[in-house]
């Protein structure tokens, strides 16, 4: 049989729970988004796996996975995938990321260039970008974002009703079976905690903070990611209309190695699209030099 397990390693100061699937040597990290878990990738996870090693980890502070101490910005995070990665035997592997995970995934490939052998980035824009774009339609509809860095409030708020909170946010694709009820129970009971719902809320604070400073600066310095990067994003959803992969190119060292294209579905990709997204990355990996990645 094939592996299928749940572990833990402890990286620095928090303990990541991971779902790790298949034993083959070529390395693939799943990165969830909010507010959302590992269970994101439940579709996904297996078909990847066919001669690969595939690990969804619960991010810090989300899931099953430890509270920091020293925050939930994207660089402490990534470097807490880069001790994932070398617990288990790896020294650089695919790293795909969806909503928060894809912004955790870009500084990781600006922060450790050499860890990342290519890079799937699912239904975002850098932050930079979308702090500099906001208008009076987007900010209404990434109301949450704004709302989010108020964590005190937010916390509170949020907590006296976790259930409806997030139904809004899942509640069409809950309706349309791309996320099944028991799924949608398991988010709201992530959610539930109130250590973990604050640490969801600092991750969404850092962005207006230490993570937008470290992504204006590496960009004024000229860092870039140097990363093959494919960009996927929802027709239905909120980058519908935008000029994604040019963006994304503006962002990468080698604009010819930036691709990517929209899935018929909205912001929720590994759920709502999940072999389109599987069909993509493994078009997009098939086509790739093969790069030394495989357990040391």
């Amino acid at each position: 049989m094939p592996r299928d397990t749940v572990e833990s390693v402890r990286v620095e100061e928090v303990e990541l729970i991971y779902r790790v699937v298949g034993d083959g040597p070529e390395l693939v990290v799943l990165l969830h988004g909010w507010p959302q878990t590992r269970a994101c990738w439940r579709k996904v996870i297996g078909p990847l796996s066919r001669g690969r090693t595939v690990v969804a980890p619960d991010l810090r502070g989300y899931g099953d996975s430890g509270l920091a101490a020293t925050g939930y910005g994207k660089r402490a995070t990534a470097r807490d995938l880069s001790g994932l990665i070398r617990a288990l035997g790896h020294e650089s592997a695919i790293v795909v990321g969806h909503d928060r995970g894809a912004r955790v995934a870009h500084r990781w490939a600006l922060d450790r260039p050499a860890e990342i052998d290519a890079l799937v980035l699912l239904d975002i824009l850098p932050t930079r970008v979308v702090m500099d774009s906001f208008d009076r339609d987007s900010a209404s509809a990434m109301f949450h974002w704004f709302l989010h860095r108020h964590t005190d409030l937010a916390e509170t708020l949020i907590a006296g009703d976790v259930e409806a909170y997030l139904r809004h946010f899942l509640g069409g694709v809950v309706a349309s079976g791309a996320v099944d009820e028991a799924t949608f129970r398991h988010y709201v009971a992530a959610f539930s905690d109130r250590a973990h719902l604050r640490a969801s809320l600092e991750d969404y604070r850092e962005g207006f903070t230490s993570d937008l400073e470290l992504d204006e600066a590496d960009h004024a310095r000229g860092v870039r990611v140097r990363a093959p990067l494919l960009a996927l994003w929802g027709g239905h959803g909120g980058l519908a209309g935008r000029d994604v992969v040019g963006i994304w190119k503006e962002h990468h060292a080698d604009p010819a190695a930036v691709s990517g294209h929209a899935l018929p579905c909205g912001h929720y990709l590994p759920e709502e699209a999940p072999q389109g997204v599987v069909d993509a990355v493994e078009t997009f990996l098939a086509h790739l030099e093969p790069r030394a990645g495989a357990a040391s």
